[in-house]
């Protein structure tokens, strides 16, 4: 905390309070991501990788019926890793951001 600025004084925010919108597209660094902001993009990651699964597999019995039943059968494979990719990114997104916040106790902060 900087020994100009009163404990209890936040300074006004310049276009109301932070939304989960607003929060996506801050690209100045001053608003950390929140757990709802990570929970979103998950829910949208999660989302776009069913999607595209279901779009593969309808492709595939476009093409006959062998290409439908192995983009069934194995292209959850690929979507669940992906899922779990995202995952452990917003993770540690989050993590680090938490990690960030704590204060440091006295301590400099490097």
């Amino acid at each position: 905390m900087s020994p100009y600025r009163h404990p209890g004084h936040a300074p006004p925010e310049p276009h109301g309070p932070m939304t989960l919108f607003r929060a996506l597209f801050e690209l100045n660094g001053n608003q950390r991501m929140s757990r709802g902001l990570a929970r979103a993009i998950y829910a949208v990651v999660v989302v776009g990788i069913v999607v595209t699964w279901v779009a593969a597999v309808v492709l595939g019995f476009s093409q006959g019926t062998t290409l439908g039943i192995l983009a069934l059968l194995l292209g959850w494979v690929p979507a669940v890793l992906w899922i779990a990719c995202a995952r452990i990114i917003l993770e540690f997104s989050t993590a680090m951001d938490a990690l960030i916040e704590r204060p440091t106790g006295g301590r400099a902060a490097h």
